[in-house]
């Protein structure tokens, strides 16, 4: 039998580096494909992953030779076909997106360093991409051009009235740069970036399909995600789970299938990720050499499998199956209601939104392991609530103290507690454990009052901070709770944003010290700061506090306290309301011509109590330690990170620094001076103390990153603290 035409080609397939994928190319996407979807916890996830995978590798002494020798990451398959001469994505358009954004973002980072040209070159022309036909992108897609332009040159970007999936994109990129403070802390700005780049660019891939026609492309995205793909390792787990099962199969596959199906109604991802917290819940200290992250493994059936004979010793039919049984089964409506407590502002579960919002997508991991099957509806709750007001008090105590709050700070927390929460016993004794703990973070918020914004840098945690405090007074003089309408995104409208009370122009506002900290700093503080709606706050432009305080009084009463007429008859409520909680000297209003800094500190003390009132230990539903914490909390183990191994305190108890030194920096020319205190931090020019180098370095120059450890030379010897950092060699 002859054929009247050739047959098609063999599908190639090839792996690529992430240089290689945007080497001279851009990607272009059928009109009809779905448009960007991914949310942050996708985007979390990923930079979690590669992060995890390079940081477990790097050490600061590596060059660029180690680091090309680093173990690799596959990042899984895209298909791509070609017509007209332009290459299409047939599937894949979600992560090439999504690594576009990180590319661009990395490129922002080391923007004008001295020491990254090379790589910025590189970065530029891979977002690029094909650029023969003029300036474009590496993701040839027009309604994303103008978001592309603004992350390459720095721009803000106005989300107003943009599509939905273009917002997508913009908060991802956001997201990227939380997720990658969280991950690489001050190394993100200092020595880590450039090698973890590098690493991006040449150790991580993708398999490259080339499907050569449309046709075929789509049939092979068909193939490739309506065959059962995303719900293997499930499948496998209850194939696992049910192999010893003595009792009606068909009963016990149809609870599976209900328990997968509730969740999946609620997020795809679901299921998989409530198996991952029950079993890091029940078993993580079945094998103490592994880290944490053994429960993020994408296919939990091959750990119990492994662990089989430990966690079942006795190795009696029935007893894989009671992990199904009498955990999984029973706990999944209950975890169930907590996930739509994530989306959904919920009474008495408002912290688990508020954690979601800030970006801990595994907030429940303490939570499965301190309640149990037999525990009611209304203690489970309980526990539940304790769990996620310890969380949110967690990233307010870091936000304030400007330290990060990301998934993995929040970990290296979990896995110290996870054996007492789990032997915990009662509702009293998850709040006595987790009070005691919550002690130790320095709870009475003292360093509030000198909290600085900066947009760049911690604009998500001043926005919540001051929505959260927004949001108390409005409820307390009976507004009701207006915290899910202050945070959210509106599709048609713009957010609410930070309001500086006082203009930028310096010579408008007295100063009591006209030598002190420059006007800049001052008005950045955040008793110099309110939160309004982003329209009126548009319409105030740059005038004056005398001028808006009425307009303030239309707001929310913490912006309008700062107006005489906020205290005139009238509003009883607000009175005595402020007047209950013992705050009544506390609040005034602005009288022009003060000096901006007497209103300031007043305003960061008022912050301050407020702060203590929301997040106080009773409220919260955590015990207070009956004895005093101790100054300082035991380090746990946690991830072995090299780049955290030494200090400068280190250096200077075993005498390789001394304290009172003289450090300089120079960058474009310019010497910038600071002092290397006993405390082992460094005093920039501005009087600000700095434990990492790398924040001393990017907060004295105003650059975007830097090296802090290659940037500061001890003046008498002109060595770098690198250098010093060379010849320590920890005791033992």
């Amino acid at each position: 039998m002859s054929w009247a035409r050739a047959g098609e080609p063999i599908v190639e397939a090839r792996g690529i580096t992430i240089r290689t994928l945007f080497d001279q190319r851009s990607f272009h996407v059928e009109p009809y494909q779905r448009a960007y979807a991914w949310e942050r916890a996708q985007v979390d996830r990923l930079i979690e992953d590669l992060s995890g995978a390079f940081l477990a590798q790097w050490d600061p002494r590596d060059g660029d030779a180690d680091v090309d020798r680093y173990d690799t990451y596959f990042l899984g398959s895209i298909i791509v076909y070609t017509k007209d001469d332009k290459v299409y994505l047939a599937d894949g358009q979600q992560r090439v997106i999504t690594l576009l954004l990180l590319l661009l973002q990395l490129y922002v980072l080391i923007e004008g360093r001295d020491d990254a040209r090379d790589q910025e070159a590189v970065l530029r022309l891979l977002i690029r991409g094909d650029h023969r036909f003029g300036p474009t992108f590496a993701v040839r897609i027009d309604t994303y051009r103008a978001c592309f332009d603004a992350l390459l040159q720095h721009e803000p970007f106005s989300t107003d009235g943009v599509r939905p999936e273009v917002k997508r994109a913009w908060h991802a990129s956001q997201h990227i740069v939380e997720a990658l403070r969280g991950e690489l802390g001050d190394e993100l700005q200092g020595e880590a970036i450039l090698p973890f780049i590098r690493w991006i660019l040449n150790r991580v891939s993708v398999v490259e399909l080339d499907a050569d026609s449309p046709r075929r492309g789509n049939a092979m995205f068909i193939a490739v995600n309506d065959r059962g793909k995303r719900l293997a390792p499930l499948d496998l787990l209850k194939e696992f789970i049910l192999d010893d099962a003595p009792g009606d199969l068909e009963k016990l596959d149809t609870q599976w299938q209900t328990m997968i199906a509730t969740l999946e109604a609620i997020d795809k991802d679901a299921p998989l990720d409530y198996v991952r917290a029950v079993l890091r819940a029940q078993y993580f200290d079945v094998d103490p050499t592994e880290e944490s992250t053994w429960a993020r493994h994408e296919t939990p059936h091959e750990w119990l499998s492994t662990h089989k004979k430990t966690i079942w010793p006795t190795a009696r039919k029935g007893a894989q199956v009671r992990l199904f049984t009498e955990l999984l089964e029973p706990m999944h409506q209950p975890y169930a209601d907590l996930l739509r407590a994530r989306t959904v502002y919920t009474p008495r579960l408002e912290a688990v939104w508020c954690n979601a919002l800030n970006g801990l997508t595994r907030q429940f991991d303490l939570t499965m392991a301190a309640v149990r099957p037999e525990d009611s509806p209304p203690t489970f709750l309980r526990k539940a609530r304790t769990v996620a007001n310890f969380v949110d008090l967690f990233v307010v105590t870091r936000g304030i103290s400007d330290d990060s709050y990301s998934q993995s700070e929040l970990d290296s927390v979990v896995d110290g507690l996870l054996p007492g929460v789990r032997e915990s016993r009662t509702e009293e004794g998850l709040r006595d454990l987790l009070g005691s703990e919550a002690a130790t973070w320095k709870p009475d918020f003292a360093a509030l009052t000198e909290l600085r914004y900066r947009e760049s840098r911690n604009r998500p945690f001043v926005v919540y901070l001051l929505a959260r405090l927004t949001a108390w007074l409005e409820n307390g003089v009976g507004k009701g709770d207006p915290t899910p309408l202050l945070l959210a995104e509106p599709e048609r409208k713009r957010p609410q944003e930070v309001e500086h009370l006082f203009t930028k122009r310096s010579g408008a506002y007295q100063t009591a010290d006209p030598a002190g900290s420059p006007f800049q700093r001052v008005r950045a503080l955040i008793g110099a700061l309110v939160l309004l709606d982003g329209s009126d706050n548009a319409s105030l432009g740059g005038g004056l506090l005398r001028d808006k305080t009425g307009a303030y009084r239309a707001a929310n009463w913490l912006a309008a306290s700062l107006d005489p007429a906020s205290y005139q008859r009238g509003n009883t409520r607000f009175r005595d309301f402020i007047e209950e909680q013992g705050l009544t000297d506390m609040f005034r209003a602005y009288q022009d011509g003060e000096p901006i800094e007497n209103l300031i500190r007043e305003r960061g003390l008022l912050y301050r109590a407020i702060a203590q009132r929301i997040w106080a230990p009773q409220i919260l539903g955590l015990n207070a330690p009956r004895t005093e914490p101790a100054a300082q909390a035991p380090e746990r183990a946690g991830p072995d990170r090299r780049r955290s191994k030494v200090t400068l305190l280190n250096l200077l108890r075993a005498g390789l620094l001394r304290a009172d030194s003289a450090l300089i920096g120079r960058r474009q020319r310019i010497q910038h001076r600071a002092t290397l205190l006993e405390n082992g931090k460094i005093r920039i020019a501005s009087g600000e103390q700095h434990a990492a180098p790398t924040r001393a370095a990017v907060e004295a120059t105003g650059a975007r990153s830097a090296n802090g450890w290659t940037f500061w030379r001890i003046e008498t010897s002109g060595e770098t603290l690198g250098a010093v950092r060379d010849r320590f060699r920890p005791p033992g």
